[in-house]
């Protein structure tokens, strides 16, 4: 202490058996306002769905926690004003997380920003530092590196540690628990800033009429960056140990918001949203759904539900973008109201679902949307945050049946005995790993019968461009692999844990299934 007395001081924690027996429960939380905390019926209520996982998304703190306001110079002192914000954090979840693996990653408010577009580590001019539609960090690299080193410090080795500008750590990585390989992953410190292409007057990323896409896109545009998307292609060819696999990012890659910050905030366009730029959105989902993966995300404090699209509606992957915990801007997607088309309505037919292009021209199928109710009048503070949307995801990865089941929590709700209104409109929902690649199949290979042990990897090569078309991890011992055009392909089978493999040149598609059968000794 202060006086030079020594004391020891425990901070017991369990560390659990690698869950690779049975389904994977992993918990998904984002945006920690202080007006919640501390988040007590949506703490106890995570604990009594007993997670195997934890994901906290990003904004774990905001600027104004705590009651005191951020100090961003000196250095020093800006690291002091986080860290007070920081241990509030702990203090709500620590209980949790000293027993349960957590995988936690920053975002644009951990690092003292509205919205951050890093550039790969541009430093913000000083005159633009307290605005936030430019591209740049306005923290030091010193205050940076603090939170990437709190919030990133116990994950695995970075894919390449190489810092980016200014000497910033990165941290994306990948990781493998209970038979999930997970890619965690950064959309904010590559981005390219709206200020690469805006002409308007006003807010550079808030597009508040129609605008031609060719005047916000342009070569060299960045998204995940291509450190990252190289990153990605080697994660989704390696099936070591995995059954299934899910991306952790920041923020689901479309523009699924209609208004923003109050009821009649109409924006047609906001360049914070995963939706752009679309070309370094397609390239990322693009590698994504070569190996069948799903989505996890969080920012955007509203609950949804993506299928993405590429050529065409549902031709890609799914997302899960979860509820905040504690909220203080809303966002609501109506495009109902404002009469834009809509076709393939869910079964479950509510409003504002179904397939919409956004603003960027992505094909988004919107399944379910957990939008704010009236919260206007509400004087408890824990209502006030039920009614806001504000709540938790809960995602089961069963590996043996190869299912995803999203939950999408309120903040205040019965997880025990729950009723029809506990959950947002929409959830739960299950779906198939294997319904992470929509794209439709244009012929047929030849059925596979591999003999040898059961859930073997398959991987689908275009001889032609030497590209993968997809590689996963079958379920059982028979696989009819589809393709997407003519012409010859490689299919190789094997277990990589085994490094034993065997490959099949020259197959050629038919237009029907059941195209004969490849028998496959291993």
């Amino acid at each position: 202490d202060v006086f030079g007395n020594q004391k020891a001081f425990e901070y017991a924690g369990t560390i659990r058996r690698d869950p690779v027996d049975k389904p994977l429960k992993l918990g998904a939380l984002t945006c920690q306002f202080f007006s919640g905390f501390p988040y007590s019926p949506l703490a106890k209520n995570l604990s009594l769905k007993s997670p195997d996982m934890l994901y906290f998304s990003g904004d774990q703190i905001y600027e104004g926690n705590g009651g005191y306001p951020i100090k961003r110079f000196p250095v020093d002192t800006a690291i002091l004003s986080y860290l007070g914000k920081w241990y509030m954090f702990g203090w709500a979840f620590g209980d949790m997380m000293r027993d349960v693996p957590t995988v936690c990653t920053p975002d644009d408010h951990d690092v003292f920003q509205g919205n951050l577009w890093g550039g790969e580590g541009v430093a913000k001019a000083p005159d633009i530092i307290q605005t936030d539609d430019r591209t740049g960090f306005a923290q030091t690299p010193k205050m940076v590196n603090a939170v990437n080193r709190t919030q990133c410090g116990h994950l695995p080795d970075p894919f390449d540690p190489t810092p980016i500008g200014q000497g910033m750590s990165v941290w994306y990585t990948s990781m493998n628990y209970g038979r999930i390989s997970f890619a965690i992953v950064s959309d904010r410190i590559f981005k390219s800033g709206p200020d690469e292409v805006a002409t308007w007057e006003g807010r550079k990323d808030h597009i508040k009429a129609p605008i031609a896409q060719k005047l916000i896109e342009k070569p060299g545009l960045q998204f995940l960056g291509n450190r990252q998307e190289d990153f990605l292609k080697e994660w989704v060819g390696d099936w070591n140990d995995a059954d299934m696999k899910v991306l952790l990012s920041q923020t689901v890659f479309a523009n699924a918001a209609t208004h923003h910050g109050k009821f009649d905030g109409y924006l047609y366009g906001d360049m914070d949203s995963g939706g752009w730029p679309k070309s370094g959105r397609d390239r990322a989902i693009e590698i994504m759904r070569k190996g069948f993966v799903f989505q996890i995300a969080g920012d955007q404090h509203l609950p949804s539900i993506v299928q993405y699209g590429i050529e065409n509606y549902r031709d890609a992957g799914w997302c899960f973008c979860t509820p905040a915990i504690s909220i203080v801007y809303s966002r609501w997607f109506r495009p109902d109201e404002l009469k834009i088309p809509v076709k393939n309505r869910p079964q479950h037919g509510l409003p504002n679902t179904g397939d919409y292009q956004d603003s960027f021209g992505n094909l988004n199928y919107v399944y379910a949307i957990g939008n704010p109710g009236n919260f206007s009048k509400v004087l408890n503070r824990y209502q006030f945050e039920q009614d806001k949307s504000a709540g938790f995801g809960f995602v089961v990865l069963d590996q043996k049946e190869r299912s995803i089941t999203m939950e999408s929590w309120h903040f205040v709700a019965d997880v025990v005995n729950p009723g029809s209104n506990d959950q947002h409109p929409g959830w739960p929902l299950t779906i198939s790993q294997f319904d992470n690649y929509g794209r439709k199949a244009a012929a047929w290979l030849p059925d596979l019968k591999i003999e040898g042990e059961a859930n073997p990897v398959v991987e689908v090569i275009n001889q032609a461009s030497g590209e993968t078309e997809y590689i996963v991890r079958i379920k059982g011992n028979k696989f009819s692999p589809n393709v997407f055009g003519p012409g010859k392909y490689t299919v190789k089978v094997g277990y990589p844990e085994k490094e034993l493999w065997k490959t099949m040149n020259d197959l050629s598609g038919v237009e029907q299934k059941n195209a004969g059968e490849l028998v496959i000794k291993m």
